[in-house]
């Protein structure tokens, strides 16, 4: 079986084809990472950082777009966790 472990990837799109999408290079650069996230499962940081933008405005992105947020059991523990350990900076509850 073949693993790739990196890929460059260059996408050139003529200036007049991309004039008709009728798009600026930060929304088609957002609508690729949002495909990479929704078809190749890349991390939502991940897929921010090739956006130019960051992860808490990528997610939210997503829920603009109604795109369901991948959430596993792992990711649930973890988040629990950190709120079981919380301590509020000021010391109250």
């Amino acid at each position: 079986m073949l693993k790739i472990k990196e890929m460059n990837l260059i996408i050139t799109i003529p200036e007049p084809d991309f004039k008709g999408l009728g798009k600026t290079e930060a929304e088609a650069r957002l609508d690729l990472a949002i495909f990479f996230y929704t078809n190749w499962n890349m991390p939502p940081a991940r897929c921010a950082e090739y956006a130019g933008i960051s992860k808490v405005v990528f997610l939210d992105e997503l829920g603009q777009r109604k795109i369901p947020m991948r959430y596993d059991l792992t990711a649930l523990e973890n988040d629990i966790q950190n709120w079981e350990n919380y301590k509020p900076m000021n010391g109250s509850n």
